[in-house]
């Protein structure tokens, strides 16, 4: 897959494979804010520890459920986006999404990632390794899932940092 700015205001996402295809239409699917309350830490884990009642009943009260609009908003962008990805076939897909939507995708794949990181339960070494996988167990494809989408982070924020440059 490659990821490039295209036309004005567009990134493409050019030659995606099948495989990238379902990778990516999977984001939506994990993102879907459940009630785990493994998740649900991670994701909104307080900011200050428990001495500060007042400042942590203002979290709960007015920053975590506007972060989780901003995070629901985001998915929702990105799951539209994808409905719009073309082929995604041997030819390989392609999909075009408005440079303003890049923040949104840059939260969304951030939110997948720290799903699986949490779900699988990945330290933060195993995370940091750029070690290949001696095996192919579930838990090591979901690693390079992880990787994958931070790859596609870096490479949307390439294609924003240039953007922004030209302006």
């Amino acid at each position: 897959m490659l990821i490039h700015r295209s036309k004005k205001d567009l990134i493409e996402f050019a030659e995606v494979e099948p495989i990238e295809a379902e990778l990516l239409r999977q984001v939506s699917t994990l993102c879907n804010l459940t009630e785990d309350p493994k998740v649900e830490e991670r994701l909104f884990s307080p900011p200050t520890d428990s001495s500060e009642v007042q400042f942590l009943d203002d979290w709960e009260e007015y920053i975590k459920p506007e972060l989780r609009h901003l995070f629901v908003s985001a998915r929702k962008l990105v799951e539209d986006d994808l409905a719009k990805l073309q082929g995604g076939n041997e030819k390989g897909g392609r999909l075009f999404v408005p440079l303003a939507h890049g923040d949104a995708w840059l939260n969304t794949l951030n939110q997948a990632r720290l799903i699986l990181a949490t779900r699988y339960d990945f330290s933060e070494v195993e995370l940091s390794s750029s070690d290949l996988p001696k095996s192919f167990s579930r838990r090591e494809l979901v690693l390079l899932q992880i990787n994958f989408y931070a790859a596609i982070q870096e490479r949307i924020i390439d294609v924003l940092e240039v953007s922004s440059g030209e302006n």
